[in-house]
């Protein structure tokens, strides 16, 4: 028989750090103030392209993590009451 072990707080912990890297990804600057720099030309706008497929994947993952991180929290916090309940039951107590 496999035995699954789960570290409630170490998933909460994951969690809280998922979504503190979405949180992240979703607060960075716009890149594309920076196209100055690169003055005229066609450099300009292809650096401009890339910069805003970068910020559209960049937002869509720190949405995910954030979601992700959110879950995880609370999956661990669903463990750690289960922990409880399942440890009250086998001393007799109720959930």
């Amino acid at each position: 028989m496999t035995t699954i072990r789960v570290d409630a707080a170490e998933v909460a912990e994951l969690g809280v750090a998922l979504a503190e890297t979405g949180a992240d990804l979703l607060l960075m600057g716009d890149p594309a103030t920076e196209r100055w720099a690169l003055g005229p030309g066609a450099a300009g706008p292809a650096v401009e392209e890339l910069l805003g497929g970068w910020r559209r994947v960049r937002l869509a993952l720190g949405q995910s993590l954030t979601e992700l991180g959110d879950a995880a929290v609370d999956a661990g916090s669903l463990y750690l009451d289960t922990e409880a309940g399942v440890s009250r039951s086998m001393l007799g107590g109720s959930w």
